[in-house]
Parts: C-alpha cells; structure tokens; sequence
C-alpha cells in the first residue's frame, strides 16, 4: 500500500516536472516568435527607407539612367510597399504570439508563408538575369549622356543629374571621358568637347571645352562612381533580403508550433 502510494508520488511529481518543461518550453517558444517579429518588423523599416531613398535620395542616379528610371522608379515602390506590409506582419505576429490569439498566429503564417515564396522567386528571377540587368543599365545611361544631355547651364532633369555626379564625385563622362561626348548632342550643340563641369577648377578660364591637357580635366569617368554607390547599397539590400528570409522562415516554423500548441491547450 506505501509503495504504491509512493509510486503515484513519484508518477505525479515526474508528470509535473514534465508538464513545468513543457510550459517553460512553449514561454520560450513565444518570445521567440515575439522577437522574430520584432526584426521582421524592423527589416520592414529598413526596407522602407530603403525604397525612400532609391526613390528621392537617389533621384539624381535614377535620372541619369534614362529609359530603365522608370523600372527604377517602379522598384522604390516595391520596396516601399513590401517595407510597409512586412512592418505590419512584423506587428501581427508579436501580437498574435503575446495574446496567444491562433486566428492571428495562423493569418501570420499564411502570409510569411506567400511572401517567402515570392521573395524565393524573387532572388531566383535576379540571380538569372543579374548580368542583363547591368547591361541595360551602363546602355541606358551612356545613351542619356549621348543622347539628353544639354550642358551645365541646362535645367532639364537628365543634364541637371549628369552636371551634379560629375561635380560632386570629380569625374568625366560616362566610360571613357571626353571621349563619351564625341557625336553627342551636347557636343553638336557647342561645338565643345566636353562640358565644363569636367574641370579640375571650374572657375578656370584655360578649361575652355576644348583644351584637353592633363590636368584641366577629370581623367576619370563617371561609370565607376556610379557602380560604386550602387553595390554599396546593394550589399545593405542583399542583407536585408538575406535576414529578412532567415526570419521568415523561423518564423514560419515557430508559429505552426503555437498553433498547435494553443489548440491541444483550448481545445
């Protein structure tokens, strides 16, 4: 009779300490989602001002790029728009984690679950066509040099673009200096064979379009300028995308779980 007493204690005392890990295990299990949505959320953010930037921050780059600024254009609203729904799924799915609301739970999943396969697709779709996409660019921008630009006193978009990378970074042209304004409209207008914000020191009077002697003007083109704020900002998005990915899929995982482990509690 006292052993199996004693073995009903111990059953019981086991079932307890069981059910006290269980418990601890699913607390865990919701601040973990919690804190997944709250990075979610804050990739959203970024993300967000990522596409705010590409679209006003930027402007001047996206101008410069003639026919594919608008592709450009397009994908700032993307950003802009995927930023915003993934901030607001980033607040669903803490909420839904904290007031352990299933009906919130499962309409977080279900979207994750969207968005990761079309991000999947996405990244897919980038990594096929990388090397066409740069192609168009460096084309669609020595055309808008060739074909749009007017000179440093234009106020056009095009020229007004062009006359500010070539100030502020200290460069020439597109690829090959003044070569780049050979047959271009600027050069069939003047008469010159490069513009005058292609000057070492602009106020310069020997600097007349003309003269090309080494050190009136910037040797280097403008290409490698643009490149180089493009990939920098490139690294921050693939990141971003990277992350935002790897917690997404997390989050996935975590969520099925509090769901289940919500119904078998009210169920």
């Amino acid at each position: 009779m006292v052993s199996r007493r004693l073995n009903q204690a111990v059953h019981d005392i086991t079932a307890q300490s069981a059910m006290s890990r269980l418990h601890h295990l699913y607390g865990l299990l919701r601040y973990l989602m919690m804190l997944l949505s709250g990075i979610i959320f804050v990739s959203g953010i970024v993300l967000f001002g990522l596409g705010v930037w590409i679209r006003y921050g930027a402007a001047t780059f996206v101008q410069v790029m003639g026919s594919f600024s608008a592709q450009l254009v397009t994908i700032s609203y993307v950003c802009m728009c995927l930023g915003a729904i993934l901030s607001l799924l980033g607040f669903i799915g803490c909420y839904g984690a904290w007031s352990e609301n299933r009906c919130l739970i499962m309409l977080y999943f279900f979207i994750v679950s969207m968005m990761f396969a079309a991000e999947v697709t996405g990244v897919i779709f980038i990594l096929v066509y990388k090397d066409l996409v740069v192609v168009t660019i460096r084309g669609a921008s020595k055309d808008s040099l060739r074909m749009s630009y007017m000179g440093p006193t234009a106020a056009d978009p095009i020229s007004t673009a062009w006359n500010t990378i070539m100030v502020h970074y200290k460069c020439c042209g597109f690829d090959n200096s003044t070569a780049d304004f050979t047959n271009s409209v600027f050069s069939a207008n003047t008469g010159l064979l490069y513009p005058k914000t292609c000057c070492v020191d602009l106020t310069s009077t020997a600097c007349d379009g003309l003269d090309t002697t080494q050190g009136l003007i910037h040797p280097k083109s403008c290409i490698t300028k643009l490149i180089n704020v493009i990939q920098d900002h490139s690294v921050i998005f693939g990141s971003t995308a990277s992350g935002i990915c790897v917690m997404e899929l997390a989050s996935m995982m975590v969520s099925v779980v509090l769901f289940v482990r919500l119904g078998n509690t009210y169920y």
